[in-house]
């Protein structure tokens, strides 16, 4: 989920908190979880400091070590450890956990959607996603400010127990949803290797991506309907090109962050343009997160880029600026 999705969040686990005894009775605790449970609810996305060194190593790790299971507790040790001077008497055990169950619902809510988490590392870098709610869900905003509003004249607690307990309804709606799905789509196409939804604001609506072992599928679903918009061959020309680019660190840092980038090569007066992009991420038919590498005429390495190209103004002259290169 995006930035201000889990500053929301943070800001309703603060309110549920008054559940809490310690919390409830103690305004100097409810100041400190409400703190807490905010910068609980963002600090796995902490991993943002590692564009510092380039968006490459930013690719490599978003989602990763920060949001696996045994960084939760950390991350709730710190924050709660942090907040401790500033706060003297309080309860640290309920502090703590607050502060950790607003950890982990972040790495729950980002599981929930296409993207999902490397939740399991170091165990395994396998990347797990429910592909159950878009990145930014317009209905959990909605349930959470409804919410806020209530407050005026009711006590947080017992209105946000009521408000989470509808949301989990709804994650556990919308992730069946996607179970049946993808499990009806496997079984009209039974030759299919994988099949990815990316689920959409409205209920019941994915994207679609069918990967069979000679091209991809790309459509709408909608309950019982399948549009088909396009397909795209998995024929790879030039396939050292392609080998040799992934040698590359920023072609390497971008196929640690997906399974679903797929290379492309186009041939050009100037030389070739290998192109990874990664297939869940569609305009029409234009990817624009891709990781994009430029060999000379006499395929040498020479140029490459990666991050998302907004328009195709900003793909035109992404190409431009790697063709300058070689002057």
């Amino acid at each position: 989920m995006d930035t201000f999705s889990h500053i929301v969040i943070g800001l309703g686990l603060g309110a549920l908190a008054h559940m809490d005894t310690a919390v409830s009775s103690s305004e100097s605790m409810a100041q400190a979880v409400l703190i807490g449970t905010v910068l609980g609810s963002n600090s796995p996305d902490l991993d943002i400091i590692s564009r510092i060194k380039g968006k490459g190593c930013y690719y490599r790790n978003h989602r990763g070590a920060s949001h696996c299971l045994p960084a939760l507790p950390i991350w709730g040790l710190a924050i709660s450890s942090a907040l401790l001077p500033f706060f003297p008497g309080v309860n640290f055990f309920s502090l703590f956990f607050w502060i950790f169950l607003s950890v982990l619902l972040h790495v729950v809510f980002d599981l929930f959607n296409m993207h999902g988490t490397q939740v399991s590392l170091p165990f395994s870098i396998e990347w797990i996603a429910f592909d159950a709610i878009p990145l930014i869900d317009p209905f959990i905003l909605l349930v959470h400010f409804i919410g806020f509003f209530l407050l005026i004249w009711f006590n947080p607690g017992p209105v946000f127990l009521l408000i989470y307990f509808f949301i989990s309804f709804y994650l556990a709606i919308r992730a069946l949803s996607s179970f049946l799905t993808s499990n009806r789509l496997g079984k009209h196409f039974n030759n299919a290797e994988r099949i990815k939804l990316i689920p959409h604001a409205r209920w019941f609506s994915w994207d679609v991506i069918i990967e069979t072992d000679t091209d991809f599928i790309f459509g709408k679903h909608t309950l019982d309907s399948l549009i088909i918009d396009h397909t795209l061959s998995k024929k790879i020309n030039f396939p050292e090109l392609v080998l040799s680019s992934r040698s590359h660190q920023h072609v390497s840092d971008f196929l640690s962050s997906t399974h679903y980038a797929y290379p492309f090569v186009e041939k050009r007066n100037a030389g070739y343009f290998v192109f990874w992009k990664d297939l869940r991420f569609r305009s029409k038919k234009f990817f624009p997160n891709s990781a994009i590498l430029f060999f000379t005429a006499d395929q040498k390495q020479h140029g490459s880029y990666i991050g998302t190209m907004n328009s195709l103004k900003h793909y035109k002259n992404v190409i431009t600026n790697l063709k300058k290169m070689t002057s």
